[in-house]
């Protein structure tokens, strides 16, 4: 027996001594039913709109009322027929507040019933301390319709994107032909001329949205994508008419961003989403690791190619500041390193970012040059310093 179902036989147990009275009512079902189903259909503009057929709602209506009655009178501790319209509204469109608002209905029309019998049978009295009984019932009717109609709809939500994130696959495939490929943009609602990004977000172990409500701001701007979840990434694909369009949208990225998030560079041929894609990974690779932020393809080349190139950009670090790191003053020189290069080589500068004298500074470049073999002051030198610093920060 379910949660709702016990707290209905409790209530029941209170308002048994008015069983009768309820049970009574069923010689009415249908006369009940018919002014319920007018009801709803004259206040509810809605239901015109569904697939719902008037027999199809006055049988569930129906089925409400008779269960609803029998379980005031105790001959029942089911709440199967408001699962049922729950289910059967979600299924053919009817909106929520209009499955919640028959219920409404339903339990006014039999308020009103109650209270006539009751004052003929001089129950009135007890009918009124009972009252709170009755419309806890009714609630637990209409939560229990409403739960239904919730699972029906997250599962339909769930189909719908598993849909769209297979149509999304087959756009970024290289393999899919360019016909097909079309047709997959004007489902999804996307443009077929215009331009175009990729956007690869990392997921974290909880599995949270890195970019909570994207679609929806980008909506508001002006901008159409779509979106879907793959293994450790949130993958999407966002469509504007022009490259400003394509630059509004990336600032709206950056600002939802919660994790490292990644942008292909923008292209105009949809055949070059598989590429995008594979951009869009490297870029995300280009935020360091444990951070958010956002990072656009091309826009830092060394970066790029150290990504890529994993292995080497490990074996760089390895041969240029191997015996540096491996000293208990690495992270006071690495972060000098980096200040110095900011600094475009002034010492004086780089010291006021490390808020320490400048001597100091020089001081530890010096220190570097001894564990590296290598001086800031010596152009080659510097980019190999430079390079091997960047995939420290990139976690190469």
């Amino acid at each position: 027996m379910s949660i709702h179902e016990a707290v209905v036989v409790r209530d029941v147990g209170r308002t048994g001594a008015l069983a009768g009275l309820f049970l009574e009512l069923l010689d009415s079902a249908d006369a009940l039913t018919d002014r319920v189903v007018a009801q709803i259909l004259a206040g509810e503009h809605a239901y015109a709109e569904t697939t719902i057929s008037e027999e199809m709602l006055y049988d569930i209506v129906r089925r409400n009322i008779c269960a609803l009655l029998e379980t005031l009178g105790g001959k029942l501790d089911s709440l199967q027929a408001a699962r049922d319209a729950g289910r059967l509204k979600a299924e053919h469109g009817v909106p929520l507040a209009g499955l919640l608002h028959a219920y409404r209905l339903a339990g006014l029309e039999l308020w009103d019933q109650m209270i006539a019998r009751s004052a003929r049978a001089d129950r009135s009295e007890a009918l009124l301390r009972v009252s709170s009984d009755v419309w806890g019932i009714i609630d637990r009717f209409s939560s229990a319709a409403a739960e239904s109609y919730r699972e029906v709809v997250d599962e339909r939500d769930r189909r719908n994107q598993q849909t769209r994130s297979v149509m999304l696959l087959a756009l970024l495939d290289a393999d899919t032909p360019v016909r097909e490929a079309a047709g997959l943009l004007r489902t999804l609602g996307l443009a077929e001329q215009g331009q175009y990004v990729v956007v690869a977000a990392e997921l974290d172990r909880s599995g949270a949205d890195p970019l909570p409500a994207v679609e929806g701001r980008l909506r508001r701007a002006g901008v159409g994508s779509t979106w879907a979840t793959w293994s450790a990434e949130h993958v999407g694909l966002i469509s504007g008419a022009s490259v400003a369009d394509i630059d509004r949208a990336v600032q709206v990225v950056m600002d939802a961003a919660t994790s490292r998030v990644g942008i292909s560079s923008v292209f105009s041929a949809i055949s070059a989403g598989a590429h995008a894609l594979g951009e869009a990974r490297l870029a995300l690779e280009c935020v360091p690791r444990s951070t958010a932020g956002v990072h656009r393809y091309g826009r830092a080349p060394l970066d790029t190619l150290l990504v890529a190139h994993p292995d080497r950009a490990a074996e760089l670090r390895a041969n240029v500041l191997g015996a540096l790191e491996a000293g208990p003053e690495h992270d006071h020189l690495l972060d000098t390193l980096e200040a110095w290069f900011r600094a475009d080589g002034s010492t004086a500068e780089a010291g006021r970012l490390l808020n320490c004298h400048r001597n100091t500074v020089g001081y530890r470049l010096a220190r570097i040059a001894e564990f590296t073999g290598r001086s800031v002051t010596r152009p080659a030198d510097a980019a190999e310093l430079y390079a091997a610093l960047r995939a420290v920060r990139l976690g190469a």
